[in-house]
């Protein structure tokens, strides 16, 4: 059976992004079929984050174009993006709760925001999505009273408040040791696949990377050095890539920064 746009639940066109003269990001292209989790991958500058940015509609590009679930946002106004981000759910690298407000109310946040709902169905809501990331009981709670694991899954709750189809990960599990990083990767592919979500994730973790993805890019100096399956990424021999992948320090990628990259990093742009 041939495929169609249907099956597809983002895409992105010839992308491209300067800051002043400098390119961040150069004719990126790539798809996501729906019910698979894409990882996003490469150094600190490389562009991945900038590349988030733009597909929430946080940026707009130079030139190029981004598809959600078939329609085009780059050109969209306020009100048109704000109702594209109700299909897609975001967990932050930090968790993004607010400290002042208990883990229930984080949660129901973007529920009461984008509908008419009481706040009795929200409550109901909330303790389903806190079961969901088993973080049953803990609505009472403040942010400060939980760990850092504990964080990014009520994150994920909240980022699957509005029954998303798309979910987008920054980091996820960044901070986190290697138990609670095998937990959340768990939690993702487990969700993705009882809830029938989509995922895009930018991370760094080589391991998380391997046990999650379904679908790999790599980007370097802000353009798609390879794409493919794990199994494919793995057997790439583009040195580049095998160097990231490896972790080592002798090889293509420079350890140096440049000026621009020290100023481009200074302004948290990557």
């Amino acid at each position: 059976m041939s495929e169609t746009n249907d099956d597809y639940i983002l895409e992105v066109r010839n992308l491209c992004r300067k800051f002043g003269s400098r390119k961040i990001l150069t004719d990126v292209s790539f798809k996501l079929k729906r019910g698979e989790i894409l990882i996003i991958m490469g150094g600190s500058g490389c562009g991945k984050s900038t590349l988030l940015r733009h597909i929430i509609g946080s940026l707009k590009p130079d030139s190029g174009e981004i598809f959600i679930g078939g329609q085009e946002i780059t050109k969209l106004d306020d009100r048109g993006m704000a109702k594209v981000r109700k299909r897609f759910g975001m967990l932050f690298q930090t968790g993004a709760l607010f400290n002042s407000l208990t883990v229930g109310d984080n949660v129901a946040l973007p529920i009461l925001e984008s509908s008419d709902v009481s706040s009795s169905i929200a409550e109901l809501v909330v303790k389903l999505k806190l079961e969901l990331v088993g973080l049953t009981g803990f609505e009472h709670l403040k942010p400060a009273e939980i760990s850092g694991g504990m964080k990014k899954r009520v994150g994920l709750a909240r980022a699957l408040a509005l029954d998303p189809e798309l979910l987008f990960c920054d980091e996820p599990t960044a901070g986190l040791d290697p138990v609670m990083t095998s937990v959340i990767d768990t939690l993702t592919v487990d969700l993705t696949k009882k809830l029938g979500l989509s995922a895009v994730v930018v991370t760094h973790d080589m391991t998380s990377a391997f046990r999650i993805g379904t679908q790999m890019i790599m980007l370097f100096e802000g353009r798609v050095i390879a794409q493919g399956t794990p199994e494919e990424i793995r057997n790439n021999p583009d040195p580049i890539l095998r160097q990231f992948i490896n972790g080592d320090a002798d090889g293509p990628i420079p350890l140096k920064l440049s000026k621009d990259d020290y100023l481009k990093r200074l302004m948290q742009v990557e």
